[in-house]
């Protein structure tokens, strides 16, 4: 029997009869998906999956662009969370980041990386979780008329500013959007942060230039810390290391 997801994505018309054969063969055989991605820690372990499945069936079946590319994908996730935007299975089906311009199109472009002095650290909730209940609390909360003015006078511009800033190395204005972000984030977000979380959140954002912000939904899995101060020691805080 094959698991569930593959019987959804064939009853969506996701995938074909053919695919879903090959699908079958290949778990009979005992085919396996292997990743060192961590599942629910907010670092796209479904996004990698879906990208997985698309690339080994349906890439050379399907002739799209790349934004029908993207609505496959979004809809191929989507039996996850409730709802996706498609943007993690394409960034690892493309192995490119991936920009959201003011016109809600969608380009590939070059990752710069970290301007200089920017050390960025991921913090273990040691809490998995699912993101489809926590997207439905954050739309539940976006039924507050208060709390959505919020989002999008607020917590949308300063992100689409913090974006620019890393595009274009813009240090200073990158650190002050991940200030803004982070404080926005830990008022505003509350069901999103684990107790134990918003304790070590509120030490790290007390040292000068250190910053947090959720990965994904939140609820638990990696909480993402970077500090643009580059004599700051951080060790006391068993943080993971990414640059």
């Amino acid at each position: 029997m094959i698991p569930e997801y593959y019987r959804w994505l064939h009853k969506c018309e996701l995938i074909n009869d053919e695919v879903l054969e090959n699908i079958t063969v290949d778990f009979r055989e005992g085919w396996l998906y292997d990743s060192d991605i961590p599942i629910g820690y907010g670092v796209g372990s479904s996004g990698a999956y879906v990208a997985a499945i698309y690339d080994r069936y349906l890439k050379e079946k399907e002739q799209l662009d790349f934004q029908k590319t993207m609505d496959k994908l979004a809809q191929m996730e989507s039996w996850f969370h409730g709802s996706s935007s498609g943007m993690d299975p394409l960034v690892s089906f493309s192995k490119k980041a991936i920009y959201k311009d003011d016109r809600d199109q969608f380009h590939p472009v070059t990752d710069p990386g970290w301007p200089e002095g920017f050390k960025v650290y991921l913090l273990d909730s040691g809490i998995s979780r699912e993101t489809g209940p926590l997207v439905k609390t954050y739309k539940d909360l976006f039924e507050e008329e208060s709390f959505a003015q919020n989002i999008e006078r607020q917590l949308i511009p300063m992100t689409e500013h913090a974006l620019h800033a890393y595009l274009t190395g813009s240090s200073g204005l990158l650190s002050d959007c991940l200030s803004f972000i982070s404080q926005f984030q830990r008022e505003y977000f509350q069901p999103m942060i684990p107790g134990k979380v918003k304790d070590q959140w509120d030490q790290l954002v007390r040292i000068p230039g250190v910053h947090v912000k959720l990965c994904g939904a939140g609820g638990g899995g990696y909480f993402l810390v970077v500090s643009t101060e580059q004599n700051t020691d951080l060790a006391d805080y068993s943080l993971i290391p990414l640059n």
